[in-house]
């Protein structure tokens, strides 16, 4: 899905198309009807059991795309620890 039709459907919150929907993208509960699809942050945590999400998610791209989503957050853990350390002195 390009930029423009995601903008689109995501403007008017109807529209998918039976292809986009087969290619996994889908109004996810999990995300308040957000509209989700394969390479999409959200997707990783969806659990609207989507068949084409479920298999995305083994992807070598989801993979990676959670290890770099883990490494940003502890990161900001650990700029948050820094932080409170130099508060207190250490």
């Amino acid at each position: 899905m390009n930029r423009e039709r995601y903008i689109e459907l995501d403007n008017s919150g109807k529209g998918l198309t039976e292809e986009e929907y087969n290619q996994g993208w889908h109004w996810c509960g999990e995300w308040d009807d957000m509209l989700v699809g394969p390479g999409s942050l959200e997707a990783l945590v969806c659990s609207c059991n989507h068949p084409k999400i479920e298999e995305w998610k083994k992807t070598e791209e989801a993979v990676k795309l959670q290890e770099d989503l883990n490494k940003r957050m502890d990161n900001k853990y650990l700029d948050k620890i820094a932080e409170l350390d130099e508060e207190i002195g250490l």
